[in-house]
């Protein structure tokens, strides 16, 4: 009977134990302790959504129109693309739950606490360009819209100035934590959506679907630039495979993986919205290799408010998103310092990992049992005993 109501237990216990917006996240990436694991698939759905519902993504769907392509050549690639980057996404959402660490320590059990190093210097490359593209595109954007509303050019101080306050918060939001960050991309999935809906009723009297593109392909003919678009579209969702981890281990692990699975796939396809406004108001600029500035102009005056608040809101949500994991730390307290030598005998002796190890505080590590602690301190004793005698 106590197995039978364990769940129901554990499950109360969390919920009791989410930790508020204001507090700061204590953890690195150390496992997570199971009681604080308090979150659910739909919040992992809201902060993949949440990342890619963002003028970052916009400008990724207006690039297949700065191929060449047409309306329907890039909104065809564009589809195949996140729906074949969305499929290869969903597995990297089971390591969390089960490891309660991010997924480049889990890759550690298949290429070696060394081997692991690859993948988080490819995760933090990734980081560096997502933050750097989405302060950039955010700062661009509110200048833009700041020039049309008040007819004012701010140049490169007022720029400058955009891009700093957006880096700033997305800073804050990664020192408070888990927690802020979710605040941030549920807000960030419904303004957004909200907002580029709004776009229909914005840029709708002068969209043509019809639209041929310049004729001018980036490959030189149809095939090879419109494989080219669905690869772009394809690598947006794949960048996520690396962070997944950083976000599902606060899920507990017992949902099932058709759940855990869904919920990164869905939001990819949820990320279709930002994509095809991108291809879609690119049509409409006068060069979309200078899509921000262009947009700016095409947008009616009353518009201008609404990106404004995208650029910021976006900036925020995809900044925090891909900056959240490279930022923790190894451990809450700090590089742990070598043991002496007798204290690693006595640590390998009971069984445990010597804090020394390059894996201890990165590494999730198996609980110790009774057995376990009890036959490390029989087998201590009769060393004792035999170095006294």
């Amino acid at each position: 009977m106590s197995q039978t109501s364990a769940p129901a237990k554990t499950g109360t216990t969390a919920e009791t134990t989410r930790a508020k917006v204001t507090e700061v996240e204590p953890h690195g990436v150390a496992p997570i302790p199971p009681e604080e694991q308090t979150s659910r698939p739909l919040d992992l759905l809201r902060l993949v959504f949440g990342g890619t519902n963002t003028f970052a993504t916009i400008i990724l769907g207006t690039l297949p129109i700065a191929y060449g392509l047409g309306f329907w050549a890039s909104a065809s690639a564009v589809v195949v693309g996140v729906v074949a980057g969305a499929l290869i996404l969903m597995p990297m959402a089971l390591f969390g739950p089960r490891n309660r660490t991010n997924n480049a320590v889990s890759s550690g059990a298949h290429f070696g606490v060394v081997g692991r190093c690859v993948g988080s210097f490819l995760s933090l490359l990734t980081a560096i360009a997502f933050f750097s593209i989405s302060v950039w595109v955010s700062g661009d954007a509110i200048v833009g819209a700041a020039g049309r509303l008040f007819g004012i050019d701010g140049g490169d101080a007022l720029r400058a100035t955009a891009c700093g306050v957006i880096a700033i918060a997305v800073l804050i939001v990664c020192i408070y934590g888990y927690q802020f960050m979710l605040l941030i991309n549920k807000i960030a999935v419904v303004a957004g959506s909200a907002i580029m809906l709004l776009g229909v009723v914005a840029f709708g009297g002068s969209f043509h679907a019809s639209f041929a593109g310049s004729g001018h392909y980036a490959l030189g003919s149809f095939w090879p630039t419109w494989v080219l678009a669905a690869l772009t579209a394809l690598a947006n969702p794949v960048s996520f495979g690396a962070f997944l981890g950083d976000w599902s281990r606060y899920i507990p692990d017992r949902y099932s993986p058709s759940r855990l699975m869904a919920a990164p796939f869905l939001a990819q396809v949820a990320s279709l919205l930002p994509f095809l406004f991108g291809v879609a108001t690119a049509t409409l600029v006068a060069d979309p290799n200078n899509y921000v500035a262009g947009l700016a102009v095409v947008s009616p005056l009353w518009y201008a408010v609404p990106l404004i608040a995208i650029a910021l809101i976006g900036g925020l949500s995809t900044g925090t998103t891909a900056l959240y994991g490279t930022s923790r730390p190894r451990s809450p307290h700090g590089r742990a310092k070598r043991p002496s030598a007798s204290a690693r005998r006595s640590s390998s002796a009971a069984g445990a990992p010597t804090t020394g190890s390059p894996c201890t505080s990165t590494c999730p590590q198996p609980p110790r049992t009774d057995h376990t602690a009890a036959h490390g301190s029989t087998h201590r004793h009769q060393r004792t005993t035999r170095n006294d005698r």
